[in-house]
Parts: structure tokens; C-alpha cells; sequence
């Protein structure tokens, strides 16, 4: 391999453990800006399963912040870019457990009168969801979006 690529792939390993040493320390915001260097690297070099592995960690980061739907974003553009199907795979699943704990987020949001939030929430993870759980979020969308239209209709009057 190019001398070249194997140090741009050493800073990019570097950049890695670093912001991961950052999250152990709470210093998420730093280590989202190195996720986001190396990111760059990545793209400018074309090197697409670098960027899906560096949004996959964006992702989980985004989980321990607690936004998940943030999370969503960057599991959905680290799987339309893995060339490798075992790690698109990894990405899936990850997209899965994401979606199940912001489906409980959603719940949540519900029964603390976050109703809009809520919606913005199961409309997000619908597509995500097995078909049982697809049908019966589906009916909690439409109900949802009834009594938020019924409610804004009434404050407007």
C-alpha cells in the first residue's frame, strides 16, 4: 500500500482513539469536531466506509446526548455509504436499537403531554419498525396529528 495512504489512515486511526478518549471524559463537543476532521479526510479522499464508520460513531454519540433522531440521520447516511455488506449490516441493526429507543422517547414525549414532539418522533422511526409495531404506530401517528390539528384549530378561534 501508497506510504501516503498508510499515514492518512494512522492520523485517521489516531483522530479516532482521541475522540473517543474525549467521550470518556464527557467532552463530547470535541470529539464530535475530530469525528468531523476525520470525516472530512475521509471525503476528500472518496473513502466512503471511513465516513459510514465515522457517522456510525457520530450516531452513538448522538445517543448519548440523547438525539436520537440526530442519531437516525447519521446511521441512514453511514449505511447508504458502507460498500461493505457485513458493516452495512452492523449499521442496520444499529439503526434498529436507535429506532426502538427513540420509539420509547416518543412514548414518553406522549404521556408528558409532548404531543407535536411525539408525533415528530413516531413519524421518524415509522419506517424502521417491524410490521406489528408499524401498524399500531401508524394509528397513534393519525390520532396524534387529529388532536394536534383539533387543538391548534381551537387556540386560533
Amino acid at each position: 500500500m501508497d506510504e501516503r495512504i498508510m499515514i492518512i489512515a494512522e492520523g485517521l486511526k489516531g483522530m479516532n482513539n482521541s475522540a473517543i478518549d474525549l467521550i470518556k471524559k464527557g467532552e463530547y463537543d470535541k470529539a464530535q469536531a475530530l469525528f468531523e476532521s476525520a470525516e472530512s479526510t475521509c471525503r476528500l479522499f472518496q473513502y466512503n466506509d471511513g465516513v459510514g464508520m465515522i457517522r456510525v460513531s457520530l450516531a452513538n454519540l448522538s445517543v448519548m446526548r440523547g438525539d436520537l433522531l440526530e442519531a437516525l440521520t447519521h446511521v441512514e447516511t453511514a449505511i447508504s455509504l458502507y460498500s461493505q455488506c457485513k458493516e452495512r449490516e452492523k449499521a442496520c441493526e444499529l439503526q434498529r436499537k436507535i429506532a426502538m429507543i427513540a420509539l420509547e422517547a416518543g412514548i414518553e414525549k406522549e404521556n408528558s403531554d409532548d404531543l407535536k414532539g411525539a408525533l415528530e418522533i413516531f413519524e421518524r422511526v415509522l419506517p424502521y419498525l417491524n410490521e406489528k409495531r408499524t401498524a399500531l404506530v401508524s394509528i397513534e401517528i393519525k390520532n396524534l396529528r387529529e388532536y394536534i390539528y383539533q387543538e391548534d384549530r381551537t387556540q386560533s378561534i
